[in-house]
C-alpha cells in the first residue's frame, strides 16, 4: 500500500504546534457559541455524534489544538486565521485529513491534547 505524503521528499517551510489542556475544554462540551467559533459545519456533524463527554472533550480540545498549530505554522496565530479555516475530518481509515495542503498529527493523553502541523514546499 503506498501512503501519499507529500513532505517526505519536499522541504518542510513551517511547523507549528499547540498544546491544550483538556480540563479547560469541560465547560465549552454544551457551549454552542463557542462550537460554532472552533469547528467547522462537517466537524460539528462529527461532534454531536459523539455520546460520551470524555470523547467530546477530546475532540473539542483536539480540533482547537490543530488550528492553533496550523495558524502558528503559517505565522499569523488566530485572529489573522479563522478557526474555520482549518477543517479536521476522518479518512475512510479513521486517520486525519484535513481541507488544507499540510500533514497533521494530534494526540490526547490524559488531559492534554497536542497537535503538530507541518507545510512543506511541494515544488
Amino acid at each position: 500500500m503506498k501512503l501519499d505524503l507529500p513532505l517526505i521528499n519536499n522541504k518542510i517551510n513551517n511547523i507549528g504546534i499547540d498544546l491544550v489542556y483538556l480540563p479547560r475544554m469541560e465547560n465549552k462540551i454544551d457551549n454552542k457559541s463557542f462550537i460554532n467559533r472552533i469547528l467547522s459545519e462537517n466537524e460539528q456533524l462529527l461532534y454531536y455524534k459523539l455520546t460520551n463527554k470524555r470523547r467530546k472533550i477530546e475532540f473539542l480540545g483536539g480540533r482547537y489544538a490543530c488550528k492553533e498549530a496550523y495558524a502558528k505554522a503559517l505565522g499569523l496565530g488566530i485572529g489573522k486565521v479563522d478557526f474555520h479555516d482549518l477543517e479536521v475530518l476522518y479518512d475512510s481509515n479513521n486517520a486525519l485529513i484535513t481541507n488544507k495542503e499540510v500533514n497533521i498529527s494530534l494526540s490526547h493523553d490524559q488531559d492534554y491534547a497536542i497537535a503538530i502541523v507541518l507545510i512543506g514546499d511541494n515544488k
